[in-house]
């Protein structure tokens, strides 16, 4: 057969054992549950054998003890005085004794097999009709017999079968009893060691659940143990491939942009020139229309460039923030949009610092002013807001309706109102991403008042600790 060649027979194992590697449809398997029942089971499997072969050896110890205890009393028997048997045994004498419970009965015969004693219990025919010496079960009981070395006296003493039995059972039932009381102990002490076991565990876990999308250092082994190492190696290593990934793209993304600054640059100055040099009007404004899609081209070109470092972890760094100084900085380079008054500076109340990127969370800021420029209409009113530790841009123009808040921030999408407007779809979604780096809050929300307006905020309280979800969308004001 070739080493090519299909392995029939090895199909229904491979099959069953990728069946035995998925999990449950319902919920996933665990583990600790999983080696708690194992455990449990092998302590009760444990605790049963051993319990069998100690009740073995404990029948048979018994056995030797109580065969034992037979022959001595028929011994002591035999080596009875003849003045203790002139009397025999009365109904007074006997009560003499009072009431309890005998295990074990005699019988002492003379020579001619006349009962000379016996025990109040004592059956009255004889315990082994065959009168033979040595120990054997007749009928119900265990009766040894033994004879004088003269002759002249012959006993009989016998033990039920039922309670030698009955020894041997509660002996048993005593361990078999054990195990049912201590196996819920055990199992709470099994519990309580694989959770702390598992405890260690954590701070790995810890380290990847704290991540942010773009964190892809190594997981550091840290307290785990020495069977999780494989798994972390193999986890560094998807991560170090994912990151050589990411580094491609952004590298990619970042070059495209930055080589298309250059020629996008010439071609816009060769179509100025060729908008001042026609006279023709329709040539004038497919020049002019040429023009305005090589702004829309820059404009995207500068919006890739932004987008691969703010993925690359440009907003990671901390470092106190003035928001009132960012705002201020920000706001000058719209001076056109100040000048006409339709953007306009407020500070209410005293701002706090922030810990963040001042660079990062410029870009973040720039975007929002130039999407409400851009979005809101070319009569809205732009107003950047900064108050305590948030920093909001509001315009009064037509808004997006409240259903596409949440598309927003993904990139290349844009709201229904702002399809026919110039734009590249990334400036929320490059906020969205400084704000998660930088462990802030965007906040979306439209209508603003009287039905219309659109506001975009930057919080960084406390409860700003929870970043939105680009999937499911900011949180509404």
């Amino acid at each position: 057969m070739s080493a090519d060649a299909p392995r029939p027979e090895r199909e229904p194992v491979l099959r069953l054992r990728r069946h035995r590697r998925q999990a449950p449809a319902g919920r996933p398997w665990s583990l600790l549950r999983q080696l708690r029942r194992q455990l449990l089971a092998l302590l009760a499997l444990v605790w049963l054998v051993a319990s069998l072969a100690t009740g073995l050896g404990l029948w048979h110890e018994t056995d030797e003890v109580l065969d034992s205890a037979l022959a001595e009393t028929a011994q002591r028997l035999l080596m009875l005085p003849p003045a203790a048997l002139a009397e025999p045994d009365t109904a007074e004498r006997l009560a003499m004794l009072g009431a309890h419970e005998e295990f074990v009965v005699y019988q002492l015969f003379d020579a001619s097999g006349a009962l000379l004693l016996q025990s109040h219990r004592a059956p009255g025919r004889r315990l082994d009709p065959r009168n033979d010496n040595g120990l054997r079960r007749a009928g119900d009981w265990w009766v040894l017999t033994l004879a004088a070395p003269d002759g002249q006296r012959r006993a009989q003493v016998a033990e039920s079968v039922a309670h030698r039995h009955e020894v041997m059972w509660a002996s048993m039932g005593w361990m078999l009893g054990m195990l049912a009381l201590l196996l819920p102990a055990a199992a709470w002490l099994v519990d309580w060691l694989l959770r702390r076991a598992f405890a260690t565990l954590e701070p790995a876990r810890h380290d990847l659940a704290a991540r942010l999308s773009h964190d892809l250092r190594p997981v550091q082994p840290g307290t785990a143990p020495a069977e999780l190492q494989p798994w972390l190696d193999t986890v560094n290593g998807l991560l170090a491939r994912v990151g050589d990934l990411v580094d491609s793209e952004r590298a990619f993304a970042a070059n495209t942009a930055h080589e298309l600054r250059t020629p996008l640059a010439a071609a816009r100055a060769q179509a100025e020139r060729l908008v001042q040099a026609s006279h023709d009007p329709a040539a004038r404004e497919a020049a002019q229309a040429l023009l305005r899609q090589l702004d829309r081209l820059a404009h995207l070109a500068t919006r890739l460039l932004e987008l691969a470092r703010v993925e690359s972890g440009v907003a990671l760094r901390r470092e106190p923030v003035d928001l009132v100084q960012l705002a201020v900085l920000v706001v000058d380079d719209f001076s056109k949009a100040q000048r006409s008054g339709r953007l306009q500076l407020r500070v209410l109340g005293l701002p706090t610092p922030v810990q963040g990127d001042i660079d990062a969370l410029g870009i973040a800021l720039r975007n929002l002013i130039d999407n409400a420029l851009r979005h809101g209409g070319d009569t809205a009113r732009v107003t950047v807001r900064v108050q305590g530790q948030s920093i909001s841009v509001e315009d009064d123009g037509p808004g997006v309706p409240p259903d596409e808040l949440p598309v927003l921030v993904r990139k290349f999408q844009r709201g229904e109102a702002g399809r026919g407007v110039a734009g590249s779809g990334l400036g929320l979604a490059l906020v969205q991403a400084i704000a998660q780096q930088s462990g802030a809050r965007l906040v979306l929300q439209s209508p603003v008042a009287d039905g219309h307006g659109f506001g975009a905020s930057l919080q960084f309280d406390a409860g700003a600790d929870a970043a939105v979800d680009p999937k499911t969308g900011p949180a509404p004001l």
